[in-house]
């Protein structure tokens, strides 16, 4: 016994975790592991579960935007009880005036719909939102929100530089009902919803307890989930509790920012490393990267001979090859692919 919860137990014995009966489900989520046995993992809310979801959305962004204001959304899903439908409805009862954009498709369209809009607030993907602050520099949103995916500190300062923003970030996984922790208004750390979580950090090796301060991996335990309640489930994402209280005088724990994912961050080059090279520069739009054998391939949209010097001091004892290439917009979470 370990005395954790995993994404293995979810997919192999799911059902086991359901409290809720038949009636009282009103949303299930489907996710693949990362796990090598190709099963997938089912997670269940209850109406009361997405209520204060919505609720947690409506208290987070109102450090982000202000009544009124108009929040151009770019997440999904737009079904009932999906991310994208929770967080409108929390600005909405915020008072402010959400557009469901959801998940680009095409990055021109999009940034027409945008230019039309012309929202005092964003929320998405860090890379598609860099991506879509590179092609209309002009927008000028007041705020940001940063969530969905690893928040790169060169792509953070890229958003903020080109629209002259204050950006935000906020992590949040299916399993933790989609809201964990949102940053504070003075940017120091990233507020949990202690009143439905407790969070715990520990050595992702042995699985031990780590004081705050020290880097580890998030586990966390549900307080109030109603259809599966999850006793210290390890979330695979690497970062650390701040001690002290917050300056911006608001109590509970806070997380640091989020280090990536310990079997990405494991790799010899980590999606993270190439995030932090690749996205300061402007005339990289976007990338993908794999590696085989000792060889480093990344397919780079924009200038791929800016993007060549810079890898090959950053991996001298790599092989590295930067070809041209267009990149899709993608939900999924972002890794270097081993081939």
């Amino acid at each position: 016994m370990t005395g954790f919860t995993t994404a293995e137990d979810l997919a192999d014995h799911g059902y086991r975790y359901v409290k809720a009966g038949a009636g009282e489900i009103a949303r299930i989520v489907t996710l693949e592991t990362s796990g090598s046995t190709g099963k997938r993992k089912r997670l269940y809310f209850t109406e009361g579960d997405l209520r204060r979801t919505a609720d947690f959305f409506r208290d987070g962004m109102g450090d982000i935007c202000s009544p009124g204001d108009r929040v151009a959304i770019l997440l999904g899903s737009a079904a009932p009880g999906g991310l994208g439908r929770l967080l409108e409805e929390g600005l909405r009862e915020l008072g402010a005036r959400p557009s469901l954009l959801c998940l680009p498709t095409d990055y021109g369209e999009t940034a027409e719909a945008l230019r039309a809009l012309r929202p005092d607030c964003l929320v998405g993907l860090p890379v598609q939102l860099r991506k879509l602050a590179l092609l209309t520099p002009e927008l000028r949103p007041k705020s940001v929100l940063l969530s969905g995916d690893y928040v790169s500190e060169a792509g953070r300062k890229t958003v903020e530089r080109l629209w002259r923003t204050k950006v935000f970030s906020h992590y949040g996984l299916t399993e933790s009902g989609l809201g964990f922790a949102v940053q504070c208004p003075l940017l120091l750390g990233q507020h949990i919803r202690a009143d439905e979580l407790l969070v715990e950090i520990v050595d992702p090796d042995t699985g031990e307890a780590l004081p705050e301060g020290q880097w580890g991996e998030i586990v966390f335990t549900t307080l109030r989930r109603e259809a599966m309640p999850l006793e210290r489930y390890r979330t695979g994402d690497v970062s650390r509790l701040l001690p002290g209280t917050c300056p911006c005088g608001r109590p509970g724990p806070r997380l640091d920012r989020i280090l990536g994912r310990v079997s990405e961050l494991r790799k010899p080059v980590s999606v993270y490393a190439l995030d932090e090279l690749l996205l300061g520069l402007d005339t990289v739009l976007d990338y993908e990267a794999r590696t085989e054998g000792g060889t480093l391939t990344v397919t780079v949209e924009g200038a791929p001979g800016d993007a060549l010097p810079l890898l090959e001091k950053a991996f001298p004892e790599t092989t590295v090859r930067v070809e041209a290439g267009k990149i899709p917009p993608s939900a999924k979470k972002r890794t270097v692919r081993c081939e």
